[in-house]
């Protein structure tokens, strides 16, 4: 009756602490901001947000550092010792307590921000639960470790020290370090296209981790059967889940593999992973659907993304003459990882992650560019420099054609991000083909001509000659000259 009392005490002392609860109300803050603009992936969402989640671990362990250290501070002792029940049921409550507030914390966080991510679809991917338990865990592991602290290592400085080992620790192993494996209370990183994590068997871990902690918690007011059979078959527990877990984890693996990916892709499908090389190159590996004129092929567990990729598609192929369209490429989903091996002759590439909330742009654009380029027979050479197609009257009808799906912008060079890890150097809109502002601004003038489509497809083949330049193609376009002519910058498209 006692320990209950103490235990409901602390349980609800702990609730009403404002740190707790504003780590997980930052943590959930910061989860949305950093995923509001990309579309749900199931695959990666819960384990990303387990890294978050050491936001609330640390508020727990410093919460429950203060709680289970309280008989420890100076005068305490004596003042306690008039109350009903001994220091041992003291600790024992307060470690409790912390452990199932850390839960009653953790689990809402973990939900809503599922919730909120179903609710921003449409939703790809593979759901583990296992991975979203894991992140849950996480919290009432570091409460265990602060109680255990708290009694063991009794110092102001104890927590924060714990709390950035682990953080670094943590850090180190999501860069693929393998520092501390899976013997941490999370780990970051997962590729969408990774073998799948050893989740079970680290929330197996996690859970056998937190009756270790709290039993050598008690194991510090003196050696007991109970409290030492107790502390024994956790860790009979603990340490293979955690063992087995790090020698089960794809993290390392996949680095060699794609170090061999990048020296023979031919090769690599033979000896990769048996469920990677089913999932991303066997036989039913893609689902396919026709929209219009353009079949798109998405693997099994991203085909609800089609409709995204046929919004930016599919105005492309209608603005095109109808000859043309025989010549519309298949539009292929590529994996992260595996992408060099996946490349197939007249194919456009969308990969593992598209955008949405505005930022769905730049990945419209780069999958309609790719479908233009296709179209055209455009092939800029090999490397980071691309080419020049400035003056020329086939970079203003692309543009044109760009800008059925997006609005043209101006050339410039950066990186945007294509993968949940994989970035792409371009030179514009227009992938590796550079151009100028005299293009823009007549690609502009065609769009808000009512005409463009009956005259570009009339003078299609002229149109697309590498040697008709924008001023020969203005009278074809029923376009007045505005723009002065730019000099090529580079190596000239050919």
């Amino acid at each position: 009756m006692i320990f209950r009392s103490l235990f409901l005490f602390e349980v609800v002392r702990l609730l009403r602490g404002p740190v707790p609860w504003g780590s997980a109300v930052l943590c959930l803050a910061l989860r949305l901001v950093a995923t509001w603009e990309w579309l749900p992936d199931m695959s990666v969402d819960p384990a990303s947000t387990s890294g978050a989640m050491l936001l609330p671990a640390a508020a727990m362990m410093l919460a429950a550092n203060l709680a289970t250290s309280r008989d420890t501070r100076g005068g305490m002792p004596e003042t306690l010792g008039a109350l009903p029940g001994r220091a041992v049921e003291r600790t024992g409550a307060a470690t409790l307590a912390a452990v199932t507030a850390g839960a009653g914390i953790a689990l809402p966080v973990m939900t809503g921000y599922l919730l909120v991510r179903w609710g921003m679809g449409p939703v790809a991917g593979v759901f583990d639960p296992y991975e979203a338990l894991g992140g849950v865990l996480a919290v009432p592991f570091a409460a265990a470790l602060g109680a255990m602290l708290a009694r063991w290592a009794p110092w102001l400085v104890a927590v924060p020290v714990a709390a950035f080992l682990i953080g670094a620790f943590t850090w180190l192993n999501g860069n693929q370090s393998g520092y501390g494996g899976w013997f941490l209370p999370v780990v970051l990183f997962h590729g969408p296209d990774w073998p799948q994590r050893p989740s079970a068997l680290h929330a197996v871990y996690l859970l056998a981790a937190v009756a270790l902690l709290a039993a050598l918690t008690l194991l510090r007011h003196g050696v007991r059967p109970a409290r030492l059979v107790a502390a024994l078959v956790a860790a009979a527990v603990a340490v293979p889940a955690g063992a087995a877990a790090t020698a089960a984890a794809p993290g390392e693996e996949m680095n060699h593999r794609f170090e061999a990916m990048r020296k023979d892709p031919e090769a690599l499908p033979h000896h990769m992973d048996a469920r990677v090389r089913e999932r991303y190159f066997g036989r039913d590996a893609r689902r396919c659907e026709k929209h219009g004129a353009v079949t798109y092929c998405a693997f099994r567990d991203y085909a609800a993304w089609i409709p995204a990729w046929v919004s930016a598609v599919d105005p492309v192929a209608r603005a095109l003459p109808p000859a043309e369209r025989d010549r519309l490429p298949v539009v292929r989903q590529l994996a992260d990882t595996w992408w060099y091996a996946q490349h197939e002759e007249r194919s456009a590439g969308t990969f593992m992650v598209w955008g949405r909330a505005g930022a769905e742009h730049t990945h419209r654009a780069a999958l309609a560019s790719d479908v233009i380029r296709s179209v055209m027979g455009w092939r800029p050479p090999p490397g980071r420099e691309g080419c020049d197609a400035r003056g020329q009257s086939r970079v203003v009808v692309a543009l044109w054609l760009l800008g059925q799906a997006v609005p043209p912008g101006p050339p410039e060079e950066r990186e945007i991000q294509i993968g949940s890890s994989l970035f792409m150097r371009v030179q514009s809109p227009l992938g590796m083909i550079r151009y100028g502002a005299a293009d823009l601004g007549y690609a502009r003038r065609l769009l808000a001509a009512l005409d463009a489509r009956q005259r570009i497809w009339r003078h299609w083949d002229t149109l697309l000659k590498p040697g008709t330049t924008v001023g020969q193609a203005l009278p074809l376009l029923g376009l007045r000259s505005e723009f002065a002519d730019e000099p090529v910058r580079g190596r000239p498209c050919s």
